[in-house]
């Protein structure tokens, strides 16, 4: 079996920077191709990201499963998986669809439907966009509900608002 090819980085993914939420959208949308046409990494492609944080530890995060490598190869085809900005994108859509998957206070600002594929609300992505990762890549719940300028606990004025109309950014 050949050795994986990894993109190794000097940095943990709590150091990648922001990105825009028009790179998410693009992303989100290009995955979305990906996954319709079936894309996945071609020999060559890297298989997964090190990175090495300051203190020297290294996490390393393969595209091993069907949906992950889809998604790879098409932010890879997009933006590049050599450049930060490539890998910035990935892990935050990455961590978007995580945190979407798991917070159900996140449900009013985002729809799935297989007419229509994904609306999301623009403050979903632009708090994707600007909130920090964590060290394994992902978003912490607090942290991200600041971004989104909801408070920390309970229904906001933001979520009533939400629930009250569909989301007006479409993916």
């Amino acid at each position: 079996m050949p050795a994986a090819h990894l993109h190794r980085l000097d940095f943990g993914p709590e150091e990648l920077p922001p990105t825009s939420p028009i790179d998410l959208r693009k992303a989100w949308q290009a995955a979305h191709v990906g996954a319709q046409v079936g894309l996945t990494m071609a020999p060559g492609d890297i298989d997964g990201v090190c990175f090495r944080n300051k203190r020297g530890e290294e996490s390393k995060f393969m595209f091993a499963d069907i949906d992950a490598a889809c998604w790879a190869a098409s932010i890879d085809r997009t933006y590049g998986l050599e450049t930060t900005t490539g890998i910035s994108v990935l892990f935050r859509l990455l961590a978007l669809i995580e945190i979407m998957s798991q917070a159900r206070w996140l449900q009013p600002f985002f729809s799935l439907s297989p007419k229509d594929g994904a609306t999301l609300d623009q403050r979903l992505l632009a708090a994707a966009a600007q909130a920090p990762l964590s060290s394994t890549g992902s978003f912490d719940i607090q942290r991200f509900k600041q971004a989104m300028g909801l408070e920390a606990s309970g229904p906001t004025a933001a979520i009533k608002k939400a629930r009250a109309k569909k989301p007006r950014a479409s993916a």
